[in-house]
């Protein structure tokens, strides 16, 4: 049950995103866009812990953002 509804979750963020590649999108905004978990989980309608769970599986760390210049 539990792996189904991660397959649920992951078509309905492909769906309301209209992009196939959910890493590089989580990466891609994760990263070099610098939004927070909450940011993206508000964007795509899931839960903050999804995307903290994605990033994770993904290798997707807080020390790949780079430091911000001011």
């Amino acid at each position: 049950m539990a792996e189904r509804r991660k397959s649920a979750t992951r078509e309905l963020v492909r769906l309301r995103t209209g992009r196939d590649d959910l890493e590089a999108h989580l990466r891609e905004l994760y990263v070099d866009r610098r939004f927070t978990d909450q940011e993206i989980a508000d964007a795509w309608g899931v839960a903050r812990m999804t995307i903290v769970v994605w990033r994770a599986e993904f290798g997707i760390a807080r020390s790949d953002r780079p430091a911000l210049t001011v």
